[in-house]
C-alpha cells in the first residue's frame, strides 16, 4: 500500500490531512445534488439527442473474430445532443470537441463548475447543438474491422496509429513541462510559472507559448476538487511507478475524459479537389455529419475545438458539393446556411488544412470567421493561423467583416494562463463572453417569435 493511506474497516481510504493537501472533494467529483453547477436558472423548453448520419455495413464479424452469418451493423453515425431555450435566438450553435475527447468537455467543468452548454442556453438565448464525433464516445467505432483482422490474420486491417493524449502527453502540451528527467518516471512535472520552468519571457510583439509567471487557468492542485484522491494515492494502479513527485499532477480528474481516437476504424474517402486526395476518417464523416445537421436545422454557427478545426473545413466542402448537386434549392443555398464559424486553438486552420479540404479564400466570402489562441499556443502553429487568415481576407468579393485571429494574451491580465482546454478552464466563462462579443458584432441572430416550435 501507497504512502499516506489508512485501513479502515478494510478499505483503503485517505487521511484528511492528505485530502486537505490535494485540495479536493473525497469524492474526486463534485456532488450536484449539493453543489450546483449551473450557476442560474435553466429555463430550457427542450433537450434531447439524436444521430446524424451513418451507413449500413454487412460484415461477416460484426460479433466475434469467428465469421458468422452476414450481419448488418451502422458506422459513421454522429450522436447529438441539444438543449434548447425558451427565449431563443434565430441560429443555433453547433460544437465539436477535438482530439481525445468526446462532447462532455462542454457540459461542466472537471471541478465542477458551469459548461458552454448550459452557459450558453441560459446567457445568451441560443440554442445548443453537441456532438460526439463519429467514432468516439457516443457515436461509437467500428469494432468488427478489428475482429475481421483477427479472425482472417489479416491485422494489416489494424489501424497502426490511432491517437490518444496521454495524461502527462497533456500536462507537457498545455499544463506545464517535465524537468530533471525526460518522463514521468524519471523527471519531475510543474506548472507553467513555477520555479525551473524552462519557457523564456513572453514577447507581446509576436504571442508564442512563452508565457509570463503565473500558472495555467485551469483545476489543477491548489485549485479545489482538481485532483481524484484515488488516482493521487495511485490506487489500483496498473504499470511502472512514476516519480512520486509526480503522484498529484497525475491524479487530475479531468484526465478521465481523454478517450482515444477510434475513429481510425472508420473507411477513409476520396476528394477529388483535396491536396491529397485521401482524406482521413475524422474528416469524413463528422464533416458529413456536421453538414447533414446544418441543413437539416436550416442554418447554424458552428464551432469546432482544436483538431475539429479541419473537420469543421470539410464541412464547408460539402456544403459546397451539395449546392453543387441542387439539394438545398436556389444555388449556394447550403454553404449559406452556415452563419458563421468559431475555432478555438484550431492548428489544422492553415495554407495545407485549406488545401487539404480544397477550399480557397473566396468560400469563406459570407462567413464571419473568429480562431482564438491563449497561452502557451506554439508559434509555429499561431503563423499557420495567421497565414490562412490572411488568405480568407484577401479574396475581393468577402462581404462580411475580416476574419479574425485572437491572442487572448494582447486582451489584458484576466486571460493569463488561457489552456488549450480553453472550454474548462477557470476562465472558461470569460472566454465565452469574448467569443459572443464578438459574435454581436458579425453575426445577426435575432430572437425568434415561438423559439420553442410546436408538437404535432
Amino acid at each position: 500500500m501507497r504512502r499516506h493511506q489508512v485501513m479502515k474497516k478494510g478499505i483503503s481510504i485517505l487521511s484528511a490531512a492528505v485530502l486537505a493537501s490535494f485540495a479536493t472533494s473525497a469524492s474526486g467529483w463534485v456532488n450536484p445534488l449539493t453543489h450546483r453547477y449551473v450557476d442560474g436558472e435553466l429555463n430550457i423548453c427542450d433537450q434531447g439527442s439524436f444521430f446524424v448520419g451513418g451507413v449500413p455495413k454487412v460484415t461477416n464479424y460484426a460479433s466475434s473474430s469467428t465469421a458468422g452469418p452476414p450481419q448488418q451493423i451502422i458506422i459513421g453515425q454522429m450522436y447529438v445532443q441539444f438543449e434548447i431555450p425558451k427565449k431563443r435566438r434565430q441560429w443555433p450553435l453547433i460544437v465539436m470537441h477535438g482530439s481525445s475527447h468526446t462532447g462532455a468537455c462542454l457540459e461542466a467543468t472537471p471541478d465542477g463548475r458551469e459548461g458552454w452548454l448550459p452557459y450558453a442556453v441560459r446567457r445568451y438565448n441560443l440554442a445548443m447543438f453537441v456532438v460526439d464525433q463519429p467514432g468516439r464516445g457516443r457515436s461509437g467505432f467500428d469494432q468488427s474491422l478489428i475482429q475481421e483482422a483477427l479472425g482472417t490474420n489479416n491485422l494489416s486491417l489494424i489501424p497502426t496509429s490511432w491517437g490518444r493524449i496521454t495524461d502527462n502527453g497533456a500536462w507537457t502540451s498545455w499544463f506545464g513541462h517535465i524537468i530533471n528527467g525526460t518522463n514521468i518516471v524519471n523527471g519531475t512535472m510543474i506548472r507553467h510559472g513555477d520555479p525551473g520552468d524552462p519557457d523564456p519571457p513572453e514577447d507581446f510583439s509576436n504571442p508564442s507559448e512563452k508565457h509570463g509567471k503565473y500558472p495555467p487557468a485551469f483545476p489543477i492542485p491548489p485549485i479545489p476538487n482538481s485532483t481524484n484522491p484515488d488516482l493521487v494515492a495511485r490506487l489500483g494502479a496498473i504499470g511502472p511507478a512514476p516519480n512520486p513527485a509526480n503522484d498529484t499532477y497525475l491524479g487530475l480528474d479531468y484526465y478521465k475524459q481523454l478517450v482515444p481516437n477510434a475513429e481510425v476504424t472508420l473507411p477513409t474517402s476520396t476528394c477529388a479537389t483535396c491536396v491529397p486526395t485521401t482524406v482521413a476518417s475524422v474528416n469524413t464523416w463528422g464533416a458529413r455529419a456536421l453538414a447533414d445537421l446544418i441543413e437539416g436545422l436550416g442554418g447554424a454557427i458552428l464551432s469546432g475545438h482544436s483538431q475539429a478545426a479541419t473537420p469543421l473545413l470539410h464541412t464547408i466542402r460539402y456544403l459546397k458539393e451539395d449546392d453543387a448537386a441542387g439539394k438545398c434549392g436556389a444555388p449556394g443555398a447550403c454553404l449559406a446556411m452556415l452563419k458563421g464559424m468559431v475555432i478555438p486553438e484550431g492548428a489544422g486552420f492553415n495554407p495545407a488544412g485549406l488545401a487539404g479540404a480544397g477550399l480557397v479564400g473566396s468560400d469563406f466570402d459570407k462567413i464571419p470567421f473568429l480562431l482564438v489562441n491563449g497561452d502557451y499556443r506554439p508559434l509555429a502553429t499561431r503563423i499557420g493561423n495567421r497565414a490562412a487568415r490572411d488568405i480568407l481576407n484577401a479574396s475581393p468579393t468577402r462581404s462580411v467583416g475580416p476574419a479574425l485571429v485572437l491572442d487572448t494574451e494582447l486582451i489584458g491580465p484576466q486571460f493569463n494562463g488561457q489552456t488549450h482546454m480553453n472550454m474548462i478552464g477557470t476562465t472558461n466563462l470569460i472566454m465565452f463572453d469574448l467569443i459572443m462579443n464578438w459574435a454581436s458584432k458579425n453575426i445577426k441572430n435575432p430572437i425568434v417569435e415561438n423559439g420553442c416550435g410546436e408538437n404535432d
